[in-house]
């Protein structure tokens, strides 16, 4: 059957969906943008500060700090934590001996809430009874200065990044699964022509995961930009600002302050940073799949 006004069928099936966003999305974020530029508070309502709540944020040290934590967080969740899972996949996609109890238990921590987490690292890395005191103990080491690493800014920070950075197993489905999709003739022709194991991969599996390879950095990115809960479950953003990101300034914004309007104009940067990070990955991974498609 010949379909006519094509474009008219299509705009009555995508309205739903668009009329949704708008209720959901982006309303929200037109109050979001409009009470930035206000004071208010619970016990009042919005009233116009133009740019009041932004000049106070970038004076205030602590908002710079968590902009700096949130960015290199950002970086290693990109970089190091995308290719662990990279790494991963490589090595399973051969299914070594045992590979699927490794893939299971490599999936489990990404099973378990992230707040969940939190807490468990809480109490196993307790320095009066979590497992570094009989490890210190073991070393000869003196009791009474047993770390106590979430809550010690020289540690923290890295502390709190050891809690997730290791556990990449969403992102080694995702590229299993495409790799699983690549014809296998592909490898059979390396194969039959004496491409080693290492070969295949640096030649034929690495290329054809570049696209994927941007869309799980872009996952990443995002996701490290509203990181909260084992946050705060395991430093509340502390000791000082050591492990202050945006999520928990605009929650002690919010919460601690009664400062909607600050809390807001935080929010505004948090959205603003997580555009240009999207952009930013999609024209660098575009550019080199433009220049690829080009040789």
């Amino acid at each position: 059957m010949k379909i006519k006004n094509k474009g008219l069928w299509i705009i009555l099936f995508t309205a739903p969906c668009m009329l949704l966003f708008a209720l959901v999305y982006a309303a929200p974020i037109v109050t979001v943008l409009y009470t930035s530029l206000c004071n208010y508070t619970t016990f009042s309502s919005p009233e116009f500060a133009g740019l009041k709540n932004f000049v106070t944020i970038f004076g205030d040290d602590d908002f710079l700090e968590s902009i700096k934590n949130t960015l290199l967080w950002v970086f290693l969740q990109s970089t190091f934590h995308v290719t662990l899972g990279l790494v991963m996949a490589l090595v399973l996609r051969r299914k070594p001996r045992g590979w699927q109890i490794v893939r299971t238990a490599y999936m489990i921590p990404n099973i378990i809430p992230t707040a969940a987490t939190g807490v468990m690292f809480t109490l196993l890395l307790n320095p009066s009874f979590g497992v570094i005191r009989p490890l210190w103990e073991k070393l000869g080491m003196d009791m009474g200065q047993v770390p106590n690493l979430f809550g010690n800014s020289r540690y923290a920070f890295w502390t709190v990044t050891f809690t997730w950075i290791l556990y990449s197993g969403f992102n080694t489905i995702i590229f299993l699964a495409e790799m699983g999709a690549v014809d296998q003739g592909i490898y059979e022709a390396a194969r039959v022509d004496g491409a080693r194991p290492w070969q295949v991969d640096r030649y034929i599996t690495l290329p054809l995961m570049k696209n994927i390879f941007g869309t799980c950095v872009t996952l990443a990115s995002v996701a490290m930009v509203s990181q909260f809960d084992i946050i705060y479950m395991t430093t509340k953003g502390g000791p000082g600002s050591s492990t202050l990101n945006l999520p928990i300034y605009l929650y002690k914004a919010a919460t601690l302050e009664n400062n909607y309007g600050k809390a807001n104009a935080v929010g505004v940067i948090q959205i603003a940073i997580g555009i240009t990070l999207v952009l930013m990955i999609q024209r660098l991974f575009m550019t080199k799949a433009g220049e690829e498609d080009g040789r």
